[in-house]
């Protein structure tokens, strides 16, 4: 089934960006890799932001695919530009400073990841996307929310190992989600719009509900 052209322009509109999302994960987590402590920390975080790279260049050879190198251009301009992504590049710039690394995971792996990997790869691409025309995407993008499904196994055995060592790491843990989860998602709102623009709101409540469960079943006050 060939894809109509509209559809195919709009797939590129809200997923080329991404790129750039991606690329700040793979910086975050060499960051963990480089600050944490502890190899059974440390290591996993330098195979994750392996991934990250590896949901970039996913990103990348879709956009070729779709529409050619002017597409991953249009996503740059957009990501730089765009008012609709502002709020996430902050979002995404603004971690690139933390120092804590614990803070950095909660940020990038719990927060900002548990929200828009499921927003914009299960509700965009897998729930909008495919049943218009473009299961070729769904197909091609794959990888990336069976990577998050899989991954987030190891997201939240670490959130809960560290939340049950103490109190103060539970308090700790759980203030620096809430802070974290709620500005993803005040940033992922616009992109919610541009992606979904007649359920943006049903579904960005629907993945953040989903996220508070994971962080409540891993030992989070909630």
């Amino acid at each position: 089934q060939k894809m109509p052209d509209a559809l195919r322009t709009h797939t590129c509109t809200v997923l080329m960006p991404l790129r750039h999302v991606a690329f700040g994960g793979n910086m975050n987590n060499s960051q963990i890799c480089a600050r944490g402590y502890g190899t059974v920390f440390t290591a996993p975080a330098m195979l994750h932001a392996m991934d990250q790279l590896g949901v970039a260049q996913y990103i990348t050879r879709l956009g070729l695919a779709l529409e050619g190198p002017a597409a991953l251009e249009a996503g740059k301009q957009d990501w730089l530009q765009h008012s609709s992504w502002q709020g996430l590049r902050r979002y995404v710039e603004d971690s690139l400073v933390l120092q804590d690394p614990m803070e950095l995971f909660v940020a990038q792996n719990l927060a900002l990841d548990g929200l828009l990997y499921p927003l914009l790869f299960s509700h965009y691409v897998d729930d909008h996307i495919a049943l218009q025309g473009g299961t070729a995407v769904a197909m091609l993008s794959s990888f990336i929310p069976e990577w998050h499904t899989e991954s987030a196994r190891w997201i939240d055995a670490v959130i809960k190992t560290a939340a049950a060592e103490s109190a103060h790491n539970r308090e700790l843990l759980s203030q620096w989600y809430g802070r974290y989860a709620e500005q993803a998602r005040a940033a992922l709102a616009p992109v919610a719009g541009l992606a979904l623009p007649a359920a943006a709101d049903q579904a960005l409540a629907s993945v953040h509900t989903a996220l508070d469960a994971r962080a409540r079943k891993a030992g989070l006050d909630v």
